[in-house]
């Protein structure tokens, strides 16, 4: 009995190596995703556009969801038990924080099909207040459905609200490729249309990836397919490693890829370089 609560501990003891991944994904977000958001906010012609203030709420969305859940998984890494209020604010938190992002995902990809669709009735159908109305319904929605949830059951069970999140990815994307597949767009082979819709495909399956992996492990610990220490080092991979990709990837998919967020920062770098007094070459 000695000998297996030894080998347990010293497995979960190092769970902190996934902190160095995870550390990795970090850095990435916080380099990229605040300039990226900085320059939507500052600019005045990118703020006024539907599509870049929908990426600097993803933008936000992220840097929260990255927030608690690396004061989660380190908590979880170094075996430190938070209270249980703090703890439940912090679930609830960051569930909110990935709820928003997932919902404003269907929005942009409404958004797409609407520019892709209906190009003439784009500016009456998503204006800017329509937008930031749309916005603040998400999160309203992200804060209070994840609340209500535990509070009613009293328990942090994720696996409803992720099953409802993926049903929402997998209809519109479904509707969406549906259409744009009649439209005649993949035909095109460098379709600007073409390669949005592949981009949201992409960081949609990366946000799908760990709704299955936390289904799995919860199905697999419950039929006793797996003891408490695998299911730790599932929920630490799933939380440290692959629910960090999609926010180190998102801002250069999303952000970096539009033209007019790109030229901003150049421009800005260019700008400050060219502002940079050089050394001085008159005589003394």
């Amino acid at each position: 009995m000695g000998d297996n609560s030894q080998c347990t501990s010293q497995s979960t003891s190092e769970l902190w190596i996934f902190l160095i991944p995870s550390a990795i994904c970090g850095i990435f977000t916080l380099l990229v995703n605040p300039l990226i958001l900085v320059t939507i906010l500052k600019a005045d012609k990118l703020r006024k556009e539907t599509r870049y203030i929908l990426v600097a709420n993803v933008m936000i969305s992220d840097l929260m969801f990255f927030f608690f859940n690396t004061i989660i998984s380190t908590c979880n890494a170094i075996r430190w038990y938070l209270h249980k209020i703090l703890c439940f604010s912090m679930i609830v938190l960051s569930f909110a924080a990935y709820a928003s992002c997932v919902l404003t995902f269907t929005v942009m990809v409404i958004d797409t099909y609407i520019a892709v669709c209906l190009p003439l009735h784009y500016y009456s159908l998503l204006s800017l207040s329509r937008t930031r109305k749309v916005l603040a319904a998400i999160w309203i929605f992200s804060i209070l459905y994840p609340l209500a949830i535990f509070l009613a059951t009293e328990t942090f069970n994720m696996n409803p609200l992720q099953k409802q999140n993926m049903c929402l990815m997998f209809y519109y994307g479904a509707n969406l490729y549906k259409i744009t597949k009649q439209s005649g767009i993949w035909a095109r082979r460098f379709s600007r249309a073409k390669v949005t819709l592949l981009t949201h495909s992409i960081l949609l399956c990366f946000y799908i990836i760990p709704a299955f992996v936390l289904t799995a492990e919860i199905m697999m610990f419950k039929n006793n397919f797996i003891d408490m220490d695998a299911r730790l080092w599932i929920s630490a991979a799933n939380n440290a490693v692959i629910m960090m990709m999609p926010r180190a990837l998102a801002p250069v998919l999303y952000g970096l890829r539009y033209r007019e967020i790109s030229a901003t920062i150049k421009q800005w770098f260019t700008r400050n370089r060219v502002n940079c007094p050089g050394p001085s070459n008159e005589p003394d």
